[in-house]
Formats: structure tokens, C-alpha cells, sequence
């Protein structure tokens, strides 16, 4: 889960060497970085359906948070449990994201996104017509084994589909999908799953996965694999001390947001007291404040990453906290959700970006590791809020999350100099 257009900067930070482009589209005949319109145009329209992949992918993985109260009561389970569909999904997507990218490495791009749509859209039909717990979570599983892969594959192909010149534009173009996916998808899946039924929100992102496919199938070129096809790559990037330590603060940032985010909707129900209608408008603004989030970030993260990541993580360690003492109140909660999401918005956004910038001879695997680490995250903080709500209701999730976040701001703090230019860190 996510990153802005500042993701793919040319320059590492403490360094001044370019960060290696991606292959032109230009022909040979025609002047440098330029190419035929016709071909421009179908670059660009691929690049779009990338965008509309991860769109489809953010909505589907958090679709159900917005709708855990009634997916738990039609299949008889607990919160907690029903919340091992988002839990048990980034748990999946974290263990194989890796490894399934590295071992993909030869398969040209073009059919390895054919082949990660059609599970996608398998993944989503199966949970809009099962009725049981077990077969939910099954359908969903097969979605994660795609996602990871994705994710972490998704901004390098962009740029190879652009001349360099606008490689920045198409990552911003492709990752323009998480923030229209806080804003739009995750509401009005949460608006369509409340007045039709939760079947019918899967019937709808599974149909996204068709437009997709279309796209992949229509507009991407075919794309040669890079990669080496082994594990190899991983065990290159893993051995980057400075890598480490910015997967290390994605895991803790990202545990402390889904242990709360994902038991937001019982919260604003039980805690604050908002009528179940109301929970996708929340949502919505949520998203609303996401999507400026981003933005703001894409003009301050460049220019100061480590201060933009010890602000954020410690803001939000405020936020988590000031929820907890302040849950009943109405108005603060909405505030508190609008400063909420400025804040996550922009982290993906940080933190994409410094580890882009740590290994971009790399990237695709160095990308999966923060895949991984980022779903991983999703499933130790959905974990964890799920013992806690089953336990103590869901006020006390955010408090903990807080403590997650202060950790998070304390490790940047202490170790992220040291992690923030590749040209400078210590291979162990």
C-alpha cells in the first residue's frame, strides 16, 4: 500500500548520480525521447490502465473494512475473525511478493499482468457468489497471490512504457490510483456493500479487473523480462544495511495504521456513536483528505524525506492518541480522521521514495521487499487489532496504535540518516 510521483527521482539522497531511466519508446528515426503519436498514445493509455489496476488492487484489499460488521454477521463470525480477510489477505501478498517476483523475473511483463488480472478477477467472483466463511477467505487469498506481485511491479513497467523524460508523469499517473482509491473506491464499495449487500462490492471490483485486462491486453507493448528469474536479486538487496532499516520503519508505521484502520467502522459505531449509514461518508473523507495528502507530499518529500517521515510518524502518534482520549466526540473524531488521512497519504509517499532512491539498480526487487514488508504490516496490525477488539472493544486499538507510530518516528529519528543516501550506507 503506497507512494507519489516523487517516488522515482533521479538523484539518490547524500549523492548526485542519476539513478538509472527507463527504455525509451522513441524510434530510430525519430529524434531523442520522441515517438510516432499513435504509439504515444497507446504508451499512455497503458499507463492508465496500470493506474486502474492499482485502483482496482487498494479497493479490493480494503474493501472489507468498511464492511466488517455485516460480512461478519452473514457469515456467522466474530469482528475479529472477519477481519482476517484483510489480516490473512497482506499476510499472503507478504510472504509471496517477494519471492513470486524474483521467480517471475524472465516472464515478459505483458502476459505476467494478463496472468495477475486473471487471478484477480477470479479471486473477486468466487467471494461475490460463496456464502461461508471459509470460502470467502479462500477467494480472497487467491486476490493476495497476485497483489504482491503487482505492487511490485507495477511503477517499474510505467516507466519503461514513456520516454525518460516523463518517467516521473507515469509514476504519478500509476500511483494517482491509490489516492482515487481512498477517495472513491473504498467508500463507494462501502456505500454499494451497505444498500445491496457485501456479494454485490465484490461483483463490482471483480469487474474492474475485466477493464484492466482489456487494457494489459490492448495498449501494453510486450515487455522482454530484466530479471534474472532467481532469488538472487533478494539476497542483493537484502544485504543494503540502509534498505533495512527503511523496510523495518514501513513495517511498524503500517502495523500501527491497520491495527486501527482496519476496526475504524466498529469504532465510529460503538466508540464514537455514527449511524452504520454514515460509515462510508467517513470513509469518504477520509479519502478526500488522502488525496490532498498526496499531493502535498509529492512537493515536500523531495526536498526533505527523513523531516517529512518524522513529522508524519510523530503526528500521527498524536492522532492515534487524542482518538483514544477523545473518541466520543463527534467533531474531533471527523477532524481527527481529515488529519488521519493527510498523514497516511503522505508516508507511502516518504517511504516509496526512500527506497526507490536506495537501490534503483534494483528496483523491482528492492520494491518487493517493501511490498512485502508494507502487507505484512497490514496483517500483523489487523492481527493485533483484532485480539484487541475481541478483548477490549476497539478503543484501545488506537492507543496502541499510537505507541506503534511513536516507535516508527523514534527509528527514523535515530537510524534514518543513516539509512537516507545509498551512495553513503554500509553493506553488511
Amino acid at each position: 500500500m503506497s507512494p507519489s510521483a516523487t517516488s522515482q527521482t533521479s538523484k539518490r539522497p547524500g549523492g548526485t548520480d542519476p539513478a538509472p531511466g527507463p527504455t525509451s519508446t522513441s524510434t530510430p528515426d525519430a529524434p531523442p525521447g520522441a515517438a510516432p503519436q499513435g504509439s504515444v498514445l497507446r504508451a499512455w493509455l497503458a499507463v492508465a490502465g496500470l493506474a486502474l489496476g492499482v485502483f482496482s488492487f487498494v479497493t479490493t484489499e480494503t474493501l472489507p473494512i468498511g464492511l466488517l460488521p455485516s460480512i461478519a454477521d452473514g457469515t456467522s463470525v466474530s469482528l475479529g475473525t472477519a477481519g482476517f480477510l484483510v489480516t490473512g489477505f497482506a499476510a499472503l501478498a507478504a510472504v509471496t511478493a517477494a519471492p513470486l517476483t524474483a521467480l517471475t523475473g524472465r516472464v515478459d511483463r505483458k502476459w505476467l499482468l494478463v496472468a495477475l488480472m486473471v487471478l484477480y478477477i477470479a479471486g473477486n467472483l468466487m467471494a461475490a457468489v460463496v456464502d461461508g466463511y471459509a470460502l470467502l477467505l479462500i477467494a480472497r487469498l487467491i486476490v493476495a497471490l497476485a497483489h504482491g506481485v503487482f505492487w511490485s511491479i507495477a511503477v517499474s513497467i510505467a516507466v519503461r512504457l514513456v520516454p525518460e523524460r516523463h518517467a516521473v508523469r507515469a509514476t504519478s499517473v500509476v500511483l494517482g490510483g491509490i489516492s482515487l482509491a481512498s477517495v472513491a473506491g473504498t467508500p463507494l464499495g462501502t456505500a454499494v456493500g451497505q444498500s445491496a449487500g457485501w456479494h454485490a462490492a465484490f461483483v463490482c471490483v471483480g469487474f474492474l479487473g475485466f477493464l484492466v485486462l482489456g487494457a494489459s491486453l490492448l495498449f501494453m507493448p510486450a515487455l522482454p523480462a530484466r530479471g534474472s528469474g532467481s532469488l538472487s536479486a533478494l539476497l542483493h538487496v537484502l544485504r543494503h544495511r540502509a534498505l533495512r532499516v527503511a523496510v523495518g520503519v514501513t513495517a511498524l508505521i503500517m502495523s500501527g495504521h491497520f491495527l486501527a484502520f482496519t476496526y475504524v467502522a466498529p469504532f465510529l459505531q460503538e466508540v464514537t456513536g455514527v449511524r452504520p449509514s454514515l460509515i462510508g461518508v467517513l470513509l469518504l473523507v477520509f479519502g478526500a483528505a488522502g488525496l490532498a495528502g498526496n499531493f502535498a507530499a509529492g512537493a515536500v518529500v523531495g526536498r526533505a524525506l527523513r523531516a517529512s517521515l518524522i513529522g508524519c510518524t510523530g503526528l500521527l502518534a498524536v492522532v492515534m492518541v487524542v482518538m483514544y482520549a477523545g473518541g466520543a466526540s463527534g467533531p474531533l473524531v471527523i477532524t481527527m480522521l481529515v488529519c488521519w488521512g493527510v498523514l497516511y497519504a503522505a508516508l507511502p509517499v516518504a517511504l516509496q521514495t526512500w527506497v526507490m532512491r536506495l537501490v534503483p539498480e534494483e528496483s523491482e526487487a528492492a520494491s518487493s521487499l517493501y511490498v512485502a514488508a508494507f502487507n505484512g504490516a497490514i496483517g500483523v496490525g489487523s492481527f493485533i487489532g483484532g485480539l484487541i477488539i475481541d478483548g477490549s472493544g476497539p478503543r484501545l486499538a488506537m492507543a496502541v496504535a499510537g505507541a506503534f507510530a511513536l516507535a516508527a518516528m523514534l527509528v527514523t529519528a535515530v537510524f534514518g540518516r543513516s539509512g537516507g543516501g545509498a551512495a553513503r550506507s554500509a553493506r553488511s
